[in-house]
């Protein structure tokens, strides 16, 4: 089934309706921009107290201000909070890094003095037994 609407726009149409979109969007003068720029138009007799309906509005109205206004305070607190932390567990990381190279050294380090202490004492094994060995082995030779 074909579509009912077909809508066809020309290029010219397209950003002809773009720009007038885009002047009503900037348009100032709007009253619908003022209201959510400014807040609702009161006649200030009404807000000096003799309304006590607009008067209790206006209160509770600024209570809330004042709790977002707490709010937001926490959230760059937070996010204040959360800069630090970052900063700390980058500075970690690079510290675990340096520790994890340093024990991979120290480990052959120690590895090498290991196998030098090992060569030593056998080194020190075979020159004890050369000194027993060699006596005997020469005065067996000299009563032959």
């Amino acid at each position: 089934m074909p579509p009912k609407f077909v809508r066809t726009l020309d290029r010219e149409d397209y950003a002809s309706s773009r720009e007038v979109e885009k002047r009503a969007l900037l348009d100032v003068d709007s009253e619908e921009d003022d209201f959510f720029l400014n807040g609702p138009k009161v006649r200030m007799d009404k807000l000096h107290g003799k309304d006590p309906k607009v008067s209790r509005l206006q209160g509770q109205v600024e209570e809330v201000v004042g709790v977002m206004k707490s709010n937001v305070e926490k959230v760059l607190e937070r996010g204040d909070r959360l800069e630090d932390l970052q900063g700390k567990s980058d500075d970690l990381a690079m510290n675990s890094d340096i520790f994890r190279n340093r024990a991979k050294q120290l480990q052959k380090d120690m590895w090498w003095k290991n196998c030098r202490m090992r060569i030593i004492m056998v080194m020190v094994i075979l020159i004890v037994l050369a000194v027993i060995i060699v006596p005997i082995v020469v005065s067996q030779i000299n009563k032959n």
